[in-house]
C-alpha cells in the first residue's frame, strides 16, 4: 500500500509547479510576441508590442506567484487568490487608461489591442495551469 506524500514532498511539488507555471507563462508570452512581431505593423509597432508584453508579463507573473505562494490556511488562501486576481487585472486596466489619456502614439500603433490579446492569452494559460496543477484531495479510506 502506498504511503501518502510527506509535507516536504508536497511543498517541493508545489514549488516545482510554481516555477513550471511561471516559465510556461513566459514561454506563451514569448510565442505571442513572436507572432505579433511577425505580423508587423506601423512605425511604432515594436514599441507597442514591448509595452503590451511588459505590462502583461508583470500582471500575469504577479498574479500567478501570489496565488501559488499564498498561505494554505483556508481564509488566507482565499485572500491571496483575491489579491492575485487584483494583481492580474489592475496593471492592464491602468495601462489601457493611460493609453487612452496620454499614450496616444502607442494607442495608434496598436498597443491597446495587443494588450488585450496578450492579457487574454496569459489568462487562458493561467486557467489551464491552475486546472492542471490543482492539489489533489486525499483519498478517503472509508467506504
Amino acid at each position: 500500500m502506498a504511503h501518502p506524500p510527506s509535507n516536504e514532498q508536497r511543498n517541493n511539488d508545489r514549488r516545482r509547479g510554481t516555477w513550471l507555471g511561471a516559465f510556461t507563462l513566459l514561454g506563451v508570452l514569448a510565442a505571442a510576441v513572436a507572432v505579433a512581431l511577425a505580423i508587423g505593423g506601423g512605425p511604432r509597432w515594436k514599441e507597442a508590442v514591448a509595452f503590451a508584453a511588459g505590462v502583461s508579463l508583470v500582471a500575469a507573473a504577479a498574479g500567478w506567484l501570489v496565488a501559488r505562494l499564498g498561505p494554505r490556511d483556508p481564509a488566507l488562501a482565499v485572500a491571496s487568490n483575491l489579491a492575485a486576481v487584483t494583481l492580474r487585472i489592475v496593471p492592464p486596466l491602468v495601462a489601457l487608461g493611460w493609453l487612452n489619456s496620454g499614450g496616444k502614439g502607442l494607442l495608434a500603433a496598436g498597443a491597446g489591442g495587443l494588450l488585450v490579446a496578450f492579457y487574454l492569452t496569459l489568462l487562458a494559460t493561467d486557467i489551464v495551469l491552475n486546472i492542471m496543477m490543482a492539489p489533489q484531495a486525499p483519498v478517503s479510506r472509508t467506504r
